[in-house]
């Protein structure tokens, strides 16, 4: 199945989207990952997959970014709400 190499479109739904962009012939994919903050600001992690990569790596990197940007945005978050970690 080649399903993980096809375009998907980032989708408007409150504070979380993804999308998926192939890079023409090239094997190479990449994952935008999109979150807004409190304030509604948008911010924005990348992650690229080389042709070498299986399945499972592409799926633990673009978790792995998922859960980055979620912990820089937390921070912002409680950074403006006055918390400190």
């Amino acid at each position: 199945m080649s399903r993980h190499l096809t375009r998907r479109a980032p989708t408007r739904n409150g504070g979380f989207s993804w999308g998926r962009f192939p890079m023409g012939d090239t094997g190479i994919v990449a994952y935008r990952l999109f979150r807004r903050d409190q304030s509604g600001t948008v911010h924005f992690q990348g992650f690229t997959a080389q042709p070498h990569h299986t399945r499972a790596q592409i799926a633990a990197g673009v978790r792995a970014t998922c859960h980055s940007l979620r912990d820089h945005v937390d921070e912002i978050d409680l950074a403006t709400m006055g918390v400190t970690a």
